[in-house]
C-alpha cells in the first residue's frame, strides 16, 4: 500500500512540475512578443516623426542585436497618393530618431512628419491606427 502512496505521489509530483516548466515557458514568450509589440509602436511614432504624408505601415518583420541593444524593422510604407516604398531602418528602445535606413523612393520617404493617424499592421499581423 504504501508503495503504491508513493509511486502516486511522484506522478503528481512530476505532472505539477511539467505544467509549472510549459506555464512559465508560455509566459515568459508572451512577454517577450509583447516587448517587441511595444518597440515596434515606439518606432512608427519616430517613423512619423521622420516622414511625411504616411498612410500606412506593415512591419515586415523585426530583429534584435544583443550585441548594440538595437532593433532592425523590415516595413513597407505606403503614402497617402498609394505609393509603397519597402526598406529597412535601425532603432534603439526609447530614442527620438531611427537609425540608419536607405532611401528607395524619394516621393515616398519624404522628410517631414506626419500627424495624422496612420494604419500599422504589426509583425504578430495584429492591426492599430497610431
Amino acid at each position: 500500500m504504501k508503495k503504491g502512496r508513493i509511486i502516486l505521489i511522484s506522478v503528481v509530483a512530476v505532472i505539477i512540475v511539467v505544467v509549472l516548466i510549459i506555464g512559465g515557458k508560455m509566459y515568459m514568450d508572451n512577454k517577450k512578443e509583447q516587448k517587441k509589440l511595444d518597440i515596434e509602436k515606439q518606432s512608427v511614432k519616430v517613423l512619423k516623426k521622420t516622414f511625411a504624408d504616411l498612410a500606412r505601415v506593415k512591419i515586415e518583420r523585426t530583429g534584435y542585436n544583443k550585441m548594440t541593444g538595437s532593433y532592425r524593422m523590415v516595413i513597407t510604407m505606403t503614402n497617402k497618393q498609394g505609393n509603397s516604398a519597402h526598406f529597412s531602418y535601425g532603432f534603439v528602445e526609447n530614442e527620438d530618431e531611427l537609425g540608419s535606413y536607405g532611401i528607395v523612393d524619394e516621393n515616398v520617404q519624404k522628410q517631414g512628419t506626419t500627424t495624422t493617424k496612420i494604419r500599422v499592421i504589426f509583425s504578430d499581423e495584429s492591426e492599430e491606427d497610431i
